[in-house]
């Protein structure tokens, strides 16, 4: 590994971040280094990772035995940066120059995603990954900590909903640990949640990941009414749906659990 930090790319290529592109960078290299740990065992694996910016995170993967990181950056800026230093990385390193919303991650098969999510596409970004969740080994994550928490938030709270309810039926999730807010440059208001998603490789195979979607979309429209007002859009006898699956008729959206919301959906 070429003698380089993050910090020292930042101050000589650019020194400025972008509010449009969401970027909060983290220089700290022990912080990074727990991030990359807390991914596991890389040797081998192909990589992707979007919104590198000056590159804390990707210089720590580039450390690894890994086969290829592939990182994906919507910022011209950064993107001519990584292109620049891509030969100091032994053929280890690919730039993608691109909108993560609109790329296929097809197109390069990772194994595993690491990011520091660009904040204002985040749940964007993990909605678009959801329904070929499989294809990954895991991925590790990092959110607003208030939108952490409505990924891995348990029925019966406020935080629970489609988030909650589609990422928890399509891996099983793991919060690692919060970063303040002045862990970052520039800081950001909020704090910060590093999660990992390790997915399930075998989903119910009847339901159609949109069309269960739009199904949550309806049913959480009115969160704070008893949901069989919602229900109604999809069966004609809702409140004995619920007494089914043992709940009653002033049953609310977050009080189902996600595998009731499964059976829900596939009598409907």
């Amino acid at each position: 590994m070429p003698d380089i930090s993050a910090k020292k790319i930042f101050d000589e290529f650019f020194r400025k971040t972008s509010k449009r592109f969401g970027q909060n960078f983290l220089f700290n290299e022990s912080i990074n280094r727990k991030i990359v740990s807390a991914a596991g065992d890389l040797r081998s694996k192909v990589i992707a990772e979007v919104g590198p910016g000056p590159g804390g995170l990707t210089l720590e993967i580039l450390k690894q035995d890994i086969k290829c990181l592939y990182i994906i950056e919507y910022d011209k800026h950064w993107a001519e940066t990584w292109r620049q230093l891509q030969h100091l990385f032994d053929g280890k390193l690919e730039v993608i120059e691109c909108d993560a919303l609109k790329f296929d991650m097809k197109n390069i098969s990772p194994q595993i995603i690491i990011s520091n999510l660009p904040y204002n596409i985040s749940t964007q970004l993990l909605f678009k990954w959801l329904p070929e969740f499989d294809c990954y080994e895991r991925l590790l994550l990092m959110f607003q900590k208030e939108v952490a928490e409505r990924i891995y938030a348990p029925h019966k709270t406020k935080a629970y909903g489609k988030l909650s309810i589609l990422t928890q039926w399509k891996s099983k999730i793991t919060k690692k640990f919060d970063l303040e807010p002045g862990s970052f440059t520039p800081p950001p208001k909020v704090k910060s949640t590093v999660v990992e998603f390790v997915p399930f490789k075998k989903v119910s195979e009847n339901i159609d990941f949109q069309i269960f979607s739009n199904f949550l979309t309806d049913i959480f429209a009115q969160r704070r009414k008893m949901v069989t007002k919602a229900m109604q859009k999809y069966f004609s006898a809702p409140e004995e749906i619920l007494r089914q699956l043992g709940y009653d008729y002033q049953t609310r959206a977050e009080d189902i659990s996600v595998e009731d919301y499964l059976k829900m959906f596939l009598v409907r």
